[in-house]
């Protein structure tokens, strides 16, 4: 088992996931080897700028996990990399079921972000269309994009801080009794009910995620954006509190890098 280097420190698996009224946060908060976990909070936020202002997390003590990509290609013009396809989201994709696959989109060339017609300019950077459930996404994907550029250009950390993930993944990783993807889709009644189970087997309590559940009305936050944010809590706070090493989806030769090398485009579980 690794062990975290500041022993005496109160650690926060900070899990995000994007919602209806901005980004899903939950926050678990324990000390190493203690009981179960607890939520210490639980929010959904406008920006990623308010959620930071309001939460200031630490990269001694706190752990950030975000299902939202993390690096951008550009394609063989590009600026801050060459890279024209992310190894990360097929990698991911390997490590999936069948019937989940599909959860790992496609992700859009930095390029899209602003253009008139993204699909167009996705094209000429990478050679792709973009899906419409990409497109829907791209104003949170600008957003992450331009937080992490600001923390970067201000020389603030983020690998080993902040860094994307998948919930689909996690929940696998949890599953530590059937070590298989829930059966169920995410939205579906019995799938968020075999997701509450793996979180409570993983040491979130069921009463943790029912009340969960009561705090947010469903414009702000569906169930499925909870569960996910808190099963990426979960994995967060495992690393930080030293209970679990981080694993990568990509490895070696395959590993490709964004903002001139400086963060790695990859999707940490555990």
């Amino acid at each position: 088992m690794s062990m975290s280097p500041y022993p005496d420190a109160v650690y926060r698996g900070i899990g995000i996931d994007g919602c209806f009224g901005g980004w899903a946060v939950v926050v678990l908060e324990a000390l190493p080897e203690e009981g179960p976990l607890h939520i210490r909070r639980a929010a959904v936020y406008p920006t990623l700028s308010t959620l930071w202002e309001d939460l200031s997390p630490n990269p001694l003590s706190d752990r950030i996990l975000i299902d939202i990509p993390i690096g951008l290609a550009e394609g063989a013009d590009g600026v801050q990399n060459r890279v024209a396809d992310r190894n990360c989201d097929r990698d991911c994709r390997k490590l999936l079921p069948k019937r989940r696959k599909s959860s790992v989109f496609p992700v859009p060339a930095r390029q899209a972000l602003r253009a008139e017609d993204p699909s167009y300019a996705n094209a000429q950077a990478t050679g792709r269309k973009l899906s419409r459930q990409t497109i829907n996404i791209l104003p949170k994907i600008r957003e992450t994009d331009d937080f992490l550029a600001a923390r970067l250009k201000k020389d603030l950390p983020v690998s080993g801080f902040i860094e994307e993930s998948h919930p689909e993944l996690v929940f696998l990783r949890l599953n530590d009794s059937a070590d298989e993807a829930p059966l169920y889709g995410k939205k579906e009644a019995e799938g968020q009910r075999e997701r509450s189970g793996i979180l409570r087997v993983a040491g979130l309590p069921h009463t943790e995620t029912e009340k969960l559940f009561t705090l947010f009305a469903r414009k702000q936050a569906a169930k499925d954006d909870l569960l996910d944010a808190a099963a990426l809590a979960v994995a967060a706070h495992r690393v930080v509190s030293g209970r679990s090493a981080v694993k990568y989806v990509t490895e070696g030769e395959r590993r490709q890098f964004d903002y001139e090398g400086r963060v790695e485009m990859n999707i940490a579980y555990v």
